[in-house]
This record gives C-alpha cells, sequence and structure tokens, in this order.
C-alpha cells in the first residue's frame, strides 16, 4: 500500500458557516487509509470544539488577530489590524515548522483573505504546494492575486464563482476545476420531527416556513419578513423561523434591530421567531414546512442541499450558483432576488397545494442523493490531491504529531 498523502486544512474562520460546515465534511468523510489529516484552526472561539471532535485528526491551533465588533473602526481598527498582522506572521512561523516537522505535502485554503496571506507564507517559508478553493465572489486585494498565481490547483465551488473569476482575471482563470460542495445525506435526510414546532409553540396543523443564514442585508432576511407579511394576511396558520447569528459582523446591529422591528407589524405579530445560531441544523430544517433562501448572490448555497437533501421544497433566488442546483418546477422554485412579491406568490402556492410541496420535497431528495453526495464531492477532492502531491517531494517521514496543540 502507498504511503498517507499528508494533508493541512487551512481554517481562519470565526464562527461557523458555509466554508467551516465543507471543512468539517471533508475532514469527517476522507479515506483515513489514503490520507493523514491535519487542520489549523483558531485556538479560540466556538469552533475549535468542532475540529477537535473530528476523529483521527491532528489539530493545530493559531492565532491570526481577530477582533470583536469594538475593535472594527478608527484608530482601534488600525491599531488591531497591525496586531493582528504581527500575529499572523508568528503563526505562519509555527505553523511552517509543524509542518516541515509533519511532512505536510499539501495546503488546502479557502479563499477568506486571512487564510490566502497565512497560505502563501506558508508557502514561501516550506515550498509546500497549495490547493485555493474559491467559495465566494473574487475581491480586488494583493493578497488575492498573489494567492492565485502561486496556487498548485484552483477549485470553484460553482460555475457561477468560476465565471466570476474568469470576468474579473481574464483567461488565465480557465485553469479553474469545478467541484460542487456536498452533504451528507445520511446527517440530512426526511424525518419526521416536532423540535421546533414545540419550541416556539406552533399548533399542529401551523406551516412552518423558514429561513437559514447569518443575519447580514445580502441574505435578504429583510425580504423574506416583508413576503411572510404579505402571506400572512391570507394564510393565518402560517408561522415563520429565522435561523442565524450577527454576531460576528459589526455593521448589522442596525440591520438585526430592522428584521425585529418588521417582525412586530400587525400581520407578524406573534408568529415569527428568531432562533439565533443552531448547531443542530438538520434538526431545525426538518422541522420546517418550507425552506427560502433570499441571498441577492449566493456562491454556492449548501443551505439548499441541505434543505433539499431533508426533502423539504425550496424557494429560493435565482442567483449566483443556486440556478445549478434548483430545477425550477422540478425540485424546487426561483424567484428573482429582493422580489417579495414573487416570494409571496410561490409560498401561496405551496401553503395551498399540499401534493406540490410533496412532490417537489420528494424530487429535491433525489437530487441531493444523486448530485451532492458527500462521496462524489470527497473523491474528486482526493483526486486532486493525489494530483498536486504527485508533483512535488513527498519530503521526509513523518513523527508523531501532538494533537490539538
Amino acid at each position: 500500500m502507498p504511503p498517507k498523502r499528508r494533508i493541512l486544512l487551512l481554517d481562519t474562520n470565526d464562527a461557523m458557516g458555509g466554508v467551516v460546515r465543507f471543512h468539517l465534511q471533508l475532514l469527517r468523510s476522507m479515506d483515513r487509509a489514503r490520507f493523514e489529516l491535519y487542520v489549523a484552526c483558531l485556538g479560540h472561539g466556538p469552533l475549535l470544539s468542532e475540529f477537535r471532535s473530528v476523529p483521527d485528526v491532528t489539530c493545530w491551533t493559531m492565532e491570526v488577530g481577530t477582533k470583536s465588533t469594538a475593535w472594527c473602526v478608527g484608530w482601534r481598527a488600525r491599531l488591531a489590524d497591525a496586531v493582528g498582522m504581527a500575529l499572523l506572521f508568528g503563526s505562519a512561523l509555527r505553523l511552517a515548522v509543524r509542518c516541515r516537522r509533519a511532512g505536510i505535502q499539501v495546503i488546502h485554503t479557502s479563499d477568506k483573505k486571512r487564510s490566502l496571506l497565512l497560505t502563501h507564507l506558508l508557502h514561501r517559508l516550506t515550498g509546500i504546494p497549495y490547493l485555493y478553493h474559491i467559495h465566494a465572489q473574487y475581491v480586488e486585494y494583493p493578497a488575492n492575486r498573489l494567492a492565485l498565481s502561486h496556487a498548485a490547483m484552483i477549485v470553484s465551488n460553482s460555475g457561477a464563482m468560476r465565471r466570476d473569476f474568469l470576468a474579473r482575471l481574464g483567461p488565465v482563470m480557465e485553469r479553474i476545476r469545478l467541484v460542487y460542495n456536498c452533504i451528507d445525506t445520511e446527517r440530512f435526510s426526511p424525518a419526521a420531527d416536532d423540535t421546533v414546532r414545540h419550541e416556539i409553540g406552533a399548533a399542529p396543523d401551523d406551516l412552518l416556513i423558514g429561513i437559514a443564514s447569518r443575519l447580514a442585508p445580502d441574505k435578504g432576511q429583510e425580504s423574506f419578513l416583508q413576503a411572510a407579511a404579505r402571506v400572512a394576511v391570507q394564510e393565518p396558520r402560517t408561522r415563520f423561523v429565522i435561523v442565524g447569528d450577527d454576531s460576528v459582523f459589526s455593521d448589522n446591529a442596525s440591520y438585526v434591530s430592522r428584521l425585529r422591528q418588521l417582525a412586530q407589524v400587525p400581520e407578524l405579530a406573534g408568529r415569527v421567531s428568531f432562533l439565533g445560531y443552531r448547531a443542530d441544523m438538520a434538526v431545525i430544517t426538518r422541522g420546517l414546512d418550507m425552506v427560502v433562501v433570499a441571498s441577492w448572490h449566493e456562491p454556492f448555497g449548501l443551505v439548499v442541499i441541505e434543505a433539499m437533501a431533508c426533502g423539504k421544497p425550496v424557494v429560493a433566488t435565482d442567483a449566483g450558483g443556486i440556478p445549478e442546483i434548483i430545477t425550477p418546477g422540478q425540485d424546487g422554485l426561483l424567484f428573482p432576488p429582493r422580489d417579495d412579491v414573487r416570494l409571496a406568490e410561490h409560498l401561496l402556492r405551496l401553503i395551498r397545494d399540499a401534493e406540490l410541496r410533496r412532490c417537489l420535497g420528494a424530487a429535491a431528495r433525489r437530487t441531493a442523493e444523486e448530485r451532492f453526495a458527500v462521496q462524489t464531492c470527497v473523491q474528486e477532492v482526493a483526486a486532486l490531491y493525489d494530483e498536486i502531491a504527485g508533483k512535488s517531494d513527498p519530503g521526509a517521514a513523518t513523527p508523531a504529531a501532538s494533537r490539538c496543540g
């Protein structure tokens, strides 16, 4: 049997989101007989325990200068940025030593700014090749161009993101590979679950309509509530659920207040529940009757395939990568971003047609199983690791590494 490939996944995120969920799924599902897995993540915050809980993965902690919302403006922001850069350089030096000792062959990084800076520094210090994984639209800054130009491989999570990079940077980006995000179709599966219904005090015959994402303007919760008010006037048996956390984002305080004000209009008073951040998204999703994704632009839409895997009818914007997932009228419904009138029309149609809800949900489940099952994605990423590592010197033998240092 050939020696295992030694892979480092770099994650500098502060809070749970689509990128982190993808990273965790990848770590849980990668073949341990073929790969020895390492993850570098922040040494504080809610994600550390998540990464530590993944079996047979060596966890390295680091500090890269995260800052609270109170330090995001004025002189405080400049000072925090300077301290953050010092911490990032220190983390790069420590990780470089660990990578050398462990014989890391491939670094897998997302397109987050801190991850790219750290990855490029590691590459300069160690020569280890890296995979640049696109999860969002291209943003112009020097570290991004630098990371793209030196990446051994570039992978996009949707055709929409690949087209965005091509439009911004030209034909050089044609080398981008496409690997769709994946879903654990056993964890996210159709099953009866009344947890949410009991939690919010909904009646047995109420229809629960939910939206789940961080609370931010571009995620479209305002459109969701405006549509909900239109629906509630005509269908009093509806309840609305908003899942998501705004604590990391400094510019959202007024937006969250706006959402809570919208939830108190007469049509919606007492019928909207804010659940905050939830780690039990499979349970939450199974408890809903319909799922809305109202993002102005969604690079891929992991929450879309999570809901589809649970057999739920999804009403989502025809933006970003979502049209690559949903076939309108077959396994979901689409509407233009910020169009609360069209969203309300779709929801009313589903509320009044139980058979349509059932058919769309069943077809959505089949789509999730056939196109986005975790095995497909993991096999594609594993092949990329093999391709990158096969072109480079595998390095020295690996000594035992301490876990979660």
